[in-house]
């Protein structure tokens, strides 16, 4: 039987094969049933195909860029890309259909292929035909094809390249796709050729000219072949063993996968159509180059996907394995890919030329990024394809589109080449996520069955046929524990190697499908409310709860009587009220009446809430009063709000959980009250953000810190990291990545909070408060473009992981219920990488950020002294960590001032008034209000946490965890005041804590009994739930932005500040305004932004009287030969709002300024004066001296050793802790645990005695 033929009958015998004594090296593929697996042959060919079409692709591109001008390539590209998009339109979006029902037609199979290109090359005949009527439209590279000859030419062109397209397809469909990389080698080869015999005859078209004449090369040689050799071979082995579709199914099928299909095209082929009409000759030549690379980098995952679309059709059975085999395949090729294209970016385009590599190499890394994610998105259309459910298919695809083209649209004029491949990026992130979760659905649909046929992981078996079976194979060599994979869950040895071999594992009589046996019967967990999920949890089968059952030991069978599996619900009188049995998972996915009302409801709360808002301007922000925006926000946006929170807390009431209502309204939350001031306010907010983009300025220009410029040049690893994204990106201009930073960081704060609530033993109504109560309190306002925000969402992801899989096995049941989940069940090579994990996010945090690494330290040093983590000794590890980096790379910030920066520690009481009452003291009696919101929310929030943490007890269970993560972070008030802010920052760090702890106030309940949950369905928690998250929304409005009159950056202010970074060589010094030129040093102004070593900014005491400006003339006279004096609205809003200055302060100040003679005005505009000297002092202004680089370490004899020590200390604890968690518990790991311990001491108390040294020597 031929390769290209599919059989499910028996073959015949074959010879047996000598028997071999001894080991003997086997060949990939020997072993196995001939053929190999037919979807990685068919796969591997169309990849073979990818990558011999991507090299002589590049050598035509190449050889074009050598032997043509940069407009003829650019002109001769545009073509190319007008013939693929109109030739895509039938060609493309009918290769999924011919794939889909190619294996399946049977006799019918010629006829089905004769008719598709028939009509197909009519189809795009008649749209070359409109394209050519309005040819002037489309831009100059298209002038050549005007002319009835060149027109004709044009639209046989197309009609070529659709069969060619469709050819590929088929061949594919026949399971035949060796032949595609035969066709394609042809056609690439003469295509090269033709162009350079036409870089003389026909400069000016020959790249088009030479492309469209070698098709013939291909088409007609492999068309005979399928109609002569292919389809016949198909129908005879497909005789009497299939069913052709019906007009209907092909209909069905088409009229989701085309409209799909014609959405990827327009992304595929309309991009590069747009951009050359829109850009020049030369710089469309640039993109499609880049593109042509990242381009035929995707086509490895559509390839895979094809592949995959046909033998899911050919035998659905297998699909999920199927599926499986071409994820982890797609992984070990597009991961190195991806990586190479991404590094070497610049070394590969400057092969067309240097300026290639200067235009596009952000381009093709954006490119490189997106081909990853393709990956997911291609796999899950081809499960689509093969389960015809092209619905699916086509609004994904359609999302993709409008996603891509807009964000094309809206960044190309403000990024240039380097916004299409953001664009791109950027929408395949929102498609993966969206199909992720859907696909694991589809890989765990089935069990991981090995086929019969598939090629071992990594071999190539596949593309070729099998040998003759393997002989006897001999026992392999290694330990006796480490057992395959795929026997590990059956703690046996079995060699997979031969299927004669590969034990019997289908499930006996009675047994379930997880393969364990059936557990002891288990209360009934309520339908759509399983108590032990909530929104991180995935949909599992209905028959797969038999396997995950548990039974609460301190419950009696009399409490949980009458209980059931899932699936085996007792019937429900008739009237009663209760639940029925559980629907079908499809069914469960349909809404609910009660839903699509709540759904509506939320639509309305969003245009509620952002059409009103949409209006504000300028003008209307100047009028915020002491309460801040919320003073200025129309009444139905804050009705939208109060909506928002009255859907969520509805979500609540009902009994069944509807997980995508929940999230999407949890999101447009984050997303209406974090986005708002980004939308409606002209520049990006925030003082400091401003003054860190200078910080990535600064490391940009000079590629170095400087820790005698700022303190926090001391912890340099976000800005560093920063800067390293920003170039490879190509992004010059950050101040929209400021913009949305806060929204964007506040999402991304969710996703360890959905991790963390699988800690819980919880119902899902509590887990979901608990994420909403979080969202609600998140008005501390540390989420801006800064280290905090960034090591907060690492703090998160850090504790998530700690609680999730690494809490300690053993649970001591007594009286009380332990409050915390089982760990998440992982193998110990899963632990190890989780270790790591671990390690690298607090690694990454100690050099980004000052108090991060001591929270981290603090919560997993009382989680290990509490029994709640197994990795005993990872604290030692945070700890040695945190104090080389303090001790040693961060020597410039404490040496020579150690008493002003400790001198705070242990002062608890001093640190919290500091903290609380200083920052109340002044200021207006409205803008106190906001200040006095602030402690009053921070109290409800952490007062519902002890009245959760107690109603949980009195419920008999017990919470430790939960605690830990809530008071271990008011550690901080022992150490300093941090600049007044230590009570906001314990706050924050105290949040996620305290907002699970409140949740389970509202619902303390595990719904574990039939008891709990009937107490749970007429409880009025969610009411409780509603009011509390009104007080909370109005809250967060005052909180969050009360400080928005002068935190809010107004354009004229940016105009000013440019206006001095352009007059600021080579020093200048900028005096602002303060109440406190000691303690105050920020601000309300986007200070810092460039040149921070040039520019010096002064803080100058406002004078409380407008009158008396002679302190500010002389304070301009003092300041040197280059000064100035800004007066800003952003600064004046914060003397009114928090000193108590007068309303009308600003006006009278600046005229009696400009009263005086001494002065003269240099910029004014609607928000700032600058004022400088009208006769300049005598001499000239410093040349900056930023101070010698960084990090600066005195090295004397303890030093050195104290460093070689805190190296090897850091790496043993590091190994040690690796050890406990990936070797088997035995003799040897007890004596290697021991053994780093007693190497590890002498190694600490030298590192404790050089960092007491240094202290003591340089404080």
């Amino acid at each position: 039987m031929s390769d290209t033929t599919t059989t499910t009958g028996t073959t015949a015998p074959r010879a047996a094969a000598p028997e071999r004594s001894g080991r003997r090296l086997r060949l990939p593929g020997t072993g196995r049933p001939p053929g190999g697996s037919p979807l990685l042959r068919n796969a591997y060919a169309l990849m073979l195909n990818t990558g011999i079409s991507a090299v002589l692709g590049v050598g035509f591109w190449l050889a074009a860029a050598r032997h043509y001008s940069d407009s003829a390539v650019g002109q001769g590209s545009a073509a190319i890309a007008a013939m693929k998009l109109l030739a895509g339109l039938t060609a493309v979006t009918l290769a999924g259909a011919l794939a889909r029902f190619i294996p399946v037609s049977g006799q019918r199979t010629g006829r089905l292929v004769l008719l598709t290109y028939a009509g197909s090359s009519l189809l795009v005949a008649l749209a070359a035909g409109v394209f050519l009527l309005t040819l002037d439209s489309w831009g100059p590279s298209y002038r050549f094809l005007h002319g009835p000859v060149n027109g004709l030419g044009f639209v046989a062109a197309v009609v070529a390249w659709n069969l060619l397209t469709l050819q590929d397809g088929v061949l594919t469909g026949l399971r035949s796709a060796p032949w595609v990389p035969v066709g394609n080698t042809v056609f690439s080869t003469v295509k090269l050729g033709l162009l350079l015999a036409f870089a003389v005859a026909v400069p000016a078209s020959g790249v088009f000219v030479s492309w469209v004449a070698a098709i013939a090369t291909s088409v007609v040689p492999l068309g005979w072949l399928v109609f002569r050799r292919l389809v016949p071979r198909h129908v005879e082995a497909t005789e009497g063993r299939t069913h052709a579709p019906s007009l209907r199914e092909i209909g069905r099928f088409l009229a989701g996968d085309y409209t799909g299909s014609l959405f990827s095209l327009a992304v595929v082929y309309l991009i590069p159509v747009i951009i050359a009409s829109q850009v020049s000759s030369a710089d469309n030549a640039y993109f499609y180059i880049a593109t042509t690379i990242g381009g035929t980098t995707n086509l490895l995952a559509v390839n895979m996907g094809a592949s995959l679309t046909v033998e899911g059709a050919h035998d659905p059975a297998r699909l999920a394995a199927h599926t499986r085999a071409a994820l982890r395949r797609m992984a070990r090729i597009m991961l190195p890919l991806a990586g190479v294209l991404f590094a070497g970016a610049p070394w590969i385009l400057g092969v067309f030329g240097t300026g290639y590599a200067d235009a596009a190499t952000p381009l093709l890394r954006w490119f490189a990024v997106g081909a990853v994610l393709r990956v997911v998105m291609e796999t899950y259309f081809a499960v689509l394809r093969a389960q015809s459910r092209t619905a699916g298919l086509a609004w994904l695809q359609g999302l993709l589109c409008v996603l891509v083209l807009g964000l094309t649209l809206l960044l190309l004029p403000r990024m240039g080449l380097t916004g299409a491949g953001v664009a791109e990026v950027s929408s395949l992130a929102v498609i993966a996520a969206v199909a992720a979760p859907r696909l694991r659905r589809t890989l765990r649909s089935a069990p991981a069955a090995v086929p019969e046929t598939a090629a071992p992981d990594g071999d190539l078996a596949d593309l070729g046929a099998g040998g003759a079976p393997a002989g006897p194979a001999a026992r392999r060599r290694g330990p006796a524990w480490a057992l395959d994979r795929d026997t590990l869950a059956l703690g046996v040895h079995a060699d997979f190697d031969h299927a004669e071999r590969r034990p019997d594992v289908r499930p006996g009589p009675g047994t379930p499908p997880a393969g364990l046996p059936a557990p002891a019967p288990v209360e009934r967990r309520e339908p759509g409310a399983e108590a032990s999920l909530g929104p991180a949890e995935a949909t599992l089968p209905q028959e797969a709860w038999a396997g995950a059952a548990e039974v609460d030991a301190p419950f009696t069978e009399a409490e949980v009587g009458g209980a059931a599996r899932p699936d085996q619900e007792a019937p429900v009188p008739p009237g009663s009220g209760e639940p029925g049995p559980p629907a079908a998972p499809r069914h469960r996915l349909l809404p609910t009446r009660s839903g699509v009302v709540l759904g509506c409801l939320l639509v309305a709360a969003l245009l509620l809430y952002w059409v009103p808002a949409l209006r504000l301007g300028e003008a209307d922000l100047d009028r915020m009063g002491g309460l801040g925006l919320v003073s200025v926000l129309p009444l139905p946006t804050l009705a939208g709000a109060a909506l928002l929170v009255a859907v969520f807390a509805s979500l609540l009431w009902l009994r069944r959980e509807h997980r995508a209502l929940l999230l999407v309204t949890l999101l447009a939350t984050v997303v209406s009250l974090h986005a708002l001031p980004a939308v409606i306010e002209t520049e990006p907010r925030f003082a400091t953000a401003w003054q860190h983009l200078g910080f990535l300025d600064y490391i940009d220009r000079t590629g170095s810190a400087v820790p005698d410029l700022d303190a926090r040049w001391s912890w340099p690893g976000f800005f560093a990291v920063a800067a390293f994204a920003a170039r490879a990106c190509g992004a010059d201009d950050l101040t929209e990545v400021v913009r949305w930073w806060p929204t964007a960081v506040q999402l991304a704060y969710l996703a360890p909070l959905f991790l963390l609530t699988r800690s819980l033993r919880a119902g899902w109504r509590a887990k979901w408060t608990g994420v909403w109560i979080f969202v609600l309190s998140g008005w501390v306002g540390q989420d801006y473009f800064s280290p905090q925000g960034f090591t907060y969402l690492l703090y998160l992801v850090f504790v998530a992981v700690l609680l999730v899989w690494f809490r300690s096995p053993g649970v001591v049941w007594t009286r009380v219920r332990p409050g915390e989940a089982e760990a998440e069940p992982a193998d110990r090579r899963q632990k190890a990488v989780l270790l790591l994990v671990l390690i690298g996010l607090y690694a990454a945090s100690v050099p980004a950020h000052q108090l991060t690494p001591f929270m981290m330290l603090g919560v997993a040093a009382v989680l290990v002294a509490a029994g709640r983590c197994e990795l005993r000794g990872l604290p030692v590890l945070l700890a040695v960590l945190v104090a080389f980096w303090v001790g040693f790379m961060a020597e410039p910030y404490w040496s020579g001032h150690f008493d002003d920066l400790f001198g705070g520690v242990g002062g608890v009481g001093g640190n919290v008034s500091t903290s609380v009452s200083g920052r109340i003291q002044g200021g207006s009696s409205a803008h106190k209000l906001v200040l006095y919101t602030r402690v009053l929310l921070a109290g409800s929030v952490l007062a519902s946490a002890c009245w959760g943490w107690w109603r949980r007890r009195f419920h008999r269970y017990r919470e430790r965890s939960l605690l830990v993560l809530t008071f271990v972070p008011f550690l901080g008030f022992g150490m300093q005041s941090y600049g007044g802010e230590m009570a906001l920052r314990v706050f924050m760090f105290a949040l996620p804590g305290a907002a699970l702890l409140g949740a389970l106030a509202l619902f303390p309940r595990g719904g574990v009994t039939a008891e709990e949950r009937a107490k749970d369905r007429v409880s009025l928690a969610p009411l409780a739930a509603l009011l509390a998250g009104l007080l909370l929304m109005g809250g967060f409005l005052v909180a969050r932005w009360g400080n928005e009159p002068f935190e809010r950056t107004r354009p004229g202010e940016v105009a000013a500040m440019d206006w001095v970074y352009a007059h600021d060589r080579p020093t200048v010094r900028l005096l602002w305004l303060t109440r406190d030129p000691v303690n105050d040093v920020t601000p309300a102004m986007p200070w810092g932004a460039r040149d921070m070593e040039r520019v010096t900014y002064v803080p100058t005491r406002a004078p409380a009287d407008p009158v008396l400006v002679s302190g500010l003339v002389r304070a301009l006279q003092d300041a040197g030969p280059h000064a100035y004096l800004m007066v800003g609205a952003g600064q004046v809003a914060y003397l009114e709002l928090d000193a108590g200055y007068s309303a009308t302060w600003e006006s009278r100040l600046v005229r009696n300024l400009e009263a005086r003679q001494e002065l003269t005005r240099v910029l004014v505009n609607d928000d700032a004066t600058v004022f400088a000297l009208r006769e300049r002092p005598p001499g000239a202004a410093p040349e900056p001296a930023p101070g010698p680089i960084g990090p600066r370490v005195t090295w004397t004899p303890w030093s050195m050793a104290g460093g070689l020590a805190a190296a090897v200390l850091m790496l043993l604890l590091a190994a040690r802790e690796v050890v406990r968690v990936a070797m088997r518990p035995g003799e040897r790991r007890l004596r290697l645990l021991r053994g780093g311990l007693w190497f590890a001491l002498p190694l600490l108390a030298l590192l404790l005695a050089s960092l007491v040294e240094r202290f003591w020597t340089m404080r």
